[in-house]
């Protein structure tokens, strides 16, 4: 199996036991919060500071009570969708199950926080300006963090004190690796949770018409084989079908990530310097041939021509009243848009595209089904800089408390009988429709608030993860096209064809300072190449590159070469 490995042995022990990789979540960034890097930021104590808590016996067991209330501000995602989940994400069924269960018990008032999911950077800087971060601070992708803490966003932690806090949590980093990524300039900043079968991405799914792709005479969804595609969607349109593939503006983090037309194996350096998925690489040679497939797409009329007015959810709604042919997003046991997709389309016949376990490049487009895995580690967590001791020590207690199995499963599953009930084999299945109950789940079976301690629910073996994610309560059984997905991307990626991006040591300051302006004008430059003629693409591509370049994506090059060539990067082999 491929991993990444130190480029030398680095003093922050930044990476270590990359056996497996990751999927990460995403966000925008931003050069704010220099207030933020004025206010004090003191190593917590390893001695207990009011109460909660004895030097004599390690975990829940030696906590007391605060003898004056600890408020403990805990960040979650706001994902802008009331159909999905919880509509008030602060203030819900199961933020108040916290405050009564743990909370109120140890004299510490939890507040939940609200980040927007499509902008984590500039809401964490609004925050941290204005000098109210929550004190817990986290994200999946490290170089958020590497960022916020060169920024003066976090403050230190005493490790050993942890340990005595929090001793399950610890010992669960150390079971997954995740204790060799815990400091950042050289000083321990980070705690992490993990996430299981990492080197994969498939909760991600594309749901596709199985109905359309069979009235084209297709035996199955040609991933990764755009010349295929093409002669599919022109049979589509044939077909009568109009903007097959809807289309919506380019938005939000991880815009436009171009894993599948790389070549492979990777050259270190590129994979090095443009390889992050957070700030498009225009410029380079993947991206082109990313976007030159886009301009095909939309030149031959498979988008809709005013694709860059559309949000996401005119994209969804295209695929709910059956006017596209695909919808991609992550799976869970409740996804109201398949609920919705076949009340609207009741005699409707979906499948999942399947990564083959074959790997194959197009000759023509260059495209193949390699995708993008990442680490061990799941969320990233850093406590505010600006956090009391008493009030990191409530963190480190809620990470213990939310670890325990009898809290984790209920913030994952429910109440018995309401939000799941156990099958023969006395597995959990969650209901499929919790619409209206006053226990609603959030986002993915509540994931957003217990992403702290793990990304993905388990039961112990895939088989059974699967099983318990596959969408109930529909007229189609996905589980057999999800475990094959999962088996075709676990054998891109022991092939060698799927790498984890490249990790830092060091902060690259020119992230921060040019991530938004490369963003808006990644955004604008996309646009232009997408609608452009054919024959004019290729001479816009080499100069809206220059022009990308010069806005500061050349400095970000530079200084991600400078650090892979000073040792402070993983390596990839």
């Amino acid at each position: 199996m491929k991993k990444n490995t130190l480029h030398k042995v680095m003093a922050t022990a930044l990476v270590g036991a990359m056996a497996m990789g990751t999927l990460t979540g995403c966000g925008g960034s931003t050069d704010a919060g220099a207030d933020a890097s004025t206010k004090d930021t003191a190593a917590v104590s390893t001695a207990a500071s009011t109460d909660a808590g004895t030097a004599a016996v390690a975990g829940i067991d030696g906590w007391e009570p605060f003898a004056s209330n600890v408020t403990l501000q805990i960040p979650v995602y706001d994902r802008g969708s009331s159909g999905n989940g919880c509509s008030d994400v602060e203030n819900n069924y199961w933020t108040k199950w916290v405050q009564e269960n743990f909370g109120d018990k140890y004299n510490i008032t939890v507040e939940y926080v609200g980040i927007t999911r499509s902008d984590v950077m500039t809401d964490y800087a609004m925050l941290a300006a204005s000098q109210s971060l929550p004190t817990i601070c986290m994200e999946y992708d490290y170089d958020k963090l590497a960022s916020w803490q060169a920024d003066g966003y976090l403050q230190t932690y005493d490790v050993e004190e942890f340990k005595q806090i929090a001793p399950t949590y610890w010992e669960t980093m150390v079971e997954h690796g995740n204790d060799a990524y815990t400091k950042l300039a050289d000083e321990d900043y980070l705690v992490l949770g993990y996430r299981p079968y990492g080197n994969t991405t498939y909760t991600w799914c594309t749901f596709y018409r199985q109905d359309w792709l069979e009235e084209a005479g297709f035996s199955e969804y040609p991933v990764g084989d755009n010349t295929k595609l093409l002669e599919l969607y022109a049979k589509l349109v044939e077909n009568g079908h109009k903007y097959p593939l809807s289309g919506k503006k380019v938005s939000g983090a991880g815009i436009d990530q171009n894993y599948g037309y790389r070549d492979y194996p990777q050259d270190e350096t590129t994979w090095a310097t443009t390889g992050d998925y957070q700030i498009p690489s225009l410029s380079t040679e993947a991206q082109k041939r990313f976007l030159k497939w886009e301009n095909e797409l939309y030149n031959d009329g498979y988008y809709n021509p005013e694709y860059y007015l559309r949000d996401a959810s005119e994209a969804e709604a295209d695929f709910i009243n059956g006017e596209a042919f695909t919808w991609t997003g992550y799976v869970s046991s409740t996804m109201n848009v398949l609920n919705s997709f076949y009340e609207t389309n009741p005699d409707g016949k979906l499948a999942v595209a399947v990564t083959p376990s074959t790997w194959t490049q197009d000759e023509t487009w260059g495209s193949s089904a390699s995708y993008r895995p990442g680490t061990n580690f799941g969320m990233m967590i850093g406590f505010a800089n600006d956090a009391t001791e008493d009030e990191v020590k409530a963190a480190m207690m809620y990470l213990e408390w939310l670890n325990q199995p009898e809290n984790l499963f209920t913030m994952q599953w429910g109440i018995e009988g309401v939000n799941f009930n156990y099958d023969d084999n006395g597995d959990p299945v969650a209901v499929a429709d919790q619409t209206g109950l006053d226990e609603q789940q959030g986002h993915n079976n509540n994931v957003d608030y217990w992403c702290a301690v793990t990304a993905v629910k388990t039961l112990g073996s895939i088989e059974k993860d699967i099983k318990a994610i596959t969408p109930q309560g529909i007229p189609q059984d996905f589980y057999d096209q999800i475990l094959a997905n999962y088996n075709g991307q676990v054998a891109i990626y022991e092939a060698g064809k799927a790498n984890s991006d490249c990790l830092f040591a060091t902060s690259i300051d020119a992230v921060t300072e040019y991530n938004q302006t490369l963003y808006d004008l990644y955004t604008e430059y996309r646009d232009k190449l997408t609608m452009c003629s054919k024959d004019q693409f290729d001479a816009l591509y080499d100069e809206l590159s220059q022009k990308y370049l010069e806005a500061g994506y050349q400095e970000v090059i530079d200084e991600r070469q400078a650090a892979l060539d000073a040792g402070n990067t993983t390596r990839l082999q």
